[in-house]
């Protein structure tokens, strides 16, 4: 149960989302865990949920998810934004905090449709997705696919799966989950597909402020967060931020904590086509997450030769 302040029984906490049905479930999973601190979710429409005909890359990066959200929170329209962190830019906006980091769902990428491996999509199969590190890593391993792009929110996906305009698609395997979705999927290996940085991870974003309201926000809110994602995903972030990747760089990262506070993070580098890949992987202390990130980020531009690889 979450200790909050009265200052909330006087005025809900008000939650930012954008307004998909997967942002929705996710802005609930945080008001469930607020419980019983009141909470009301505040739905706004996002750059990147208008803009359909073209990728994130072309029409500005995955920030156009976050944005408005941030506007919102720093006028006041709202106390805290709920994000899924691997929509999240490595650099916040200024005035705001990461408050928590929720313990993670399944990190994975899900071949959505009748197949179970990519070796089991025949060939010049199409494959739909909006994420050039997904196009990349599909190249990768199967060059001979039919890539193309697929926009919208998830059940959107799906019609267009179920459709016939593509065999499988891919989606990430916490959302078809946290909406609990009756469609067929395979959750890929982390060997073949990588997923994005932070993937699988929730996260609260607040004011960073020191008035009574902001405060009480923030402490509610670190109730709920995990240490344990919040190392795996502060390497993996720090990774992305020294590869300084935008939207055109096919980057992954996955961090694991065990149980001796050792962190293991494996990372890749992609060329757009995917012809063209670097992997590597460090060890050491979960203390020093943002020390290994920088240092594989640096590892994987060295094998690259140099940071002229990074589109």
């Amino acid at each position: 149960m979450t200790r909050y302040s009265p200052l909330f029984d006087q005025q809900p906490l008000i939650l930012a989302s954008r307004e998909s049905a997967l942002a929705t479930a996710q802005a609930r999973i945080v008001a469930d865990g607020l419980a019983p601190l009141p909470v009301e979710v505040l739905s706004l429409t996002t750059k990147g949920d208008k803009i359909l005909d073209r990728s994130l890359a072309e029409a500005g990066g995955k920030g156009l998810f976050i944005k408005e959200l941030e506007s919102g929170l720093l006028r006041g329209d709202a106390d805290a934004a709920v994000h899924s962190m691997k929509d999240m830019e490595t650099t916040l906006a200024d005035g705001t905090r990461l408050a928590a980091v929720l313990p993670r769902d399944d990190r994975r990428d899900a071949l959505v449709g009748p197949f179970q491996t990519l070796e089991d999509l025949p060939s010049g199969a199409r494959v739909g997705t909006a994420s050039v590190r997904r196009r990349a890593l599909l190249l990768h391993h199967r060059p001979d696919l039919d890539i193309g792009l697929l926009r919208g929110n998830v059940n959107t996906r799906i019609a267009a799966l179920q459709d016939g305009q593509f065999d499988a698609i891919i989606l990430a395997v916490a959302g078809l989950r946290r909406l609990s979705l009756d469609v067929d999927y395979a959750p890929l290996d982390l060997a073949v597909m990588l997923p994005s940085a932070g993937q699988g991870a929730l996260a609260i974003q607040t004011r960073d402020r020191d008035d009574p309201r902001s405060l009480a926000v923030m402490a509610a809110s670190a109730d709920l967060g995990c240490a344990k994602t919040t190392t795996e995903v502060t390497a993996e972030r720090a990774l992305l931020g020294r590869l300084d990747g935008s939207c055109h760089t096919p980057i992954a990262a996955s961090a694991t904590c065990d149980e001796n506070g050792r962190l293991h993070l494996d990372g890749m580098i992609l060329s757009e086509d995917g012809r063209q890949a670097f992997r590597d992987r460090i060890d050491g202390f979960g203390s020093d997450a943002t020390q290994l990130g920088e240092a594989l980020a640096d590892q994987l531009l060295g094998a690259a030769g140099g940071r002229h690889f990074l589109a």
